[in-house]
Parts: structure tokens; C-alpha cells; sequence
């Protein structure tokens, strides 16, 4: 197959976090962005040569000054746009024994705080990427497909 020429042709690789409290609620940051309000989970951009559990370690620590034991592959998502030349693949971790004795907003200027919300919360919450079902039925206990691509929102 013939790729198209794109000024901007690679794919960016978000690694997300998330983080389930013993009562079952779903750890949410919430962004500021061109003015726009979401609610997103933990993580960000991983670098070149950065291994992916070191990725989601550094965006906990920069986000919400906390840290986990260890993590745990979940699931891949994807979202694509081909007219904005926009490709990203979401890895999403389960943070295994999160330590929330230091929560609290950390250093990345687009948090401008965070919440935790049980599955019938996140339902009403504007979140972005389109993950709300699988996050939904995690939360739920209730398995999650392992690749899914999403609806890209603009």
C-alpha cells in the first residue's frame, strides 16, 4: 500500500495510566486546553528510547506527584485523522499499587486538577480520548477488548 505524503508522518504514542482507589473510583485529570475543559486519564507523550513503563511513571510523578509499584498492560487504543495528517496510539496501564499519600496537581500546566469517579460518574463526563465504555466496564470488573480503533474527536 502507497502512503500518502503527510508533512507530519509519524505516530505519536501516548502512554496512560490508569489508577483504580480501593473504593473502585477511576483516577481522572482534568485539562485545560485552547480554552477547551475534559477530563482525561493520567499520562502523555512517550519519548524516543523511553520505555513505556518509565513513561507512565514520569507522567504520574508530573501530573499528580505520585507513583505506583509497578504497572500492568491493559489495552491499545488508537485514534486516527487522516485530513489533519493525526495518528495516536493510547498504550493504557493499570498503575498496580498506587501510592496517593503525596496526590496532588503536579507540574504540567494543562492539569488543572483531578477527581475520582465511580463507573455511573464517568458516563456523564466529558473525556477524552472516546475510551469512556472501556474504562467503564474496567472499572465494572468486566474484561476489555484488547485493541479497539476509536472515533477521533475533534
Amino acid at each position: 500500500m502507497q502512503q500518502p505524503e503527510k508533512d507530519n508522518n509519524h505516530i505519536r504514542i501516548r502512554v496512560t495510566v490508569l489508577l483504580k482507589r480501593e473504593d473502585g473510583r477511576i483516577c481522572f485529570v482534568r485539562h485545560c486546553k485552547n480554552g477547551r475543559r475534559y477530563w482525561l486519564l493520567p499520562g502523555g507523550g512517550q519519548d524516543l528510547f523511553e520505555p513505556a513503563t518509565t513513561t507512565a511513571a514520569r507522567e504520574l510523578a508530573e501530573e499528580l506527584r505520585i507513583g505506583a509499584e509497578s504497572f500492568r498492560m491493559l489495552f491499545v487504543r488508537e485514534s486516527i485523522n487522516p485530513d489533519a495528517g493525526r495518528h495516536i496510539q493510547f498504550l493504557v496501564f493499570e498503575g498496580v499499587h498506587p501510592d496517593f499519600s503525596t496526590l496532588a496537581t503536579g507540574e504540567d500546566e494543562r492539569v488543572e486538577g483531578y477527581d475520582f469517579f465511580n463507573p455511573d460518574e464517568i458516563r456523564d463526563k466529558e473525556i477524552f480520548p472516546a475510551m469512556k465504555e472501556d474504562i467503564i466496564r474496567f472499572a465494572s470488573g468486566q474484561p476489555v477488548e484488547l485493541f479497539k480503533t476509536l472515533e477521533w474527536i475533534p
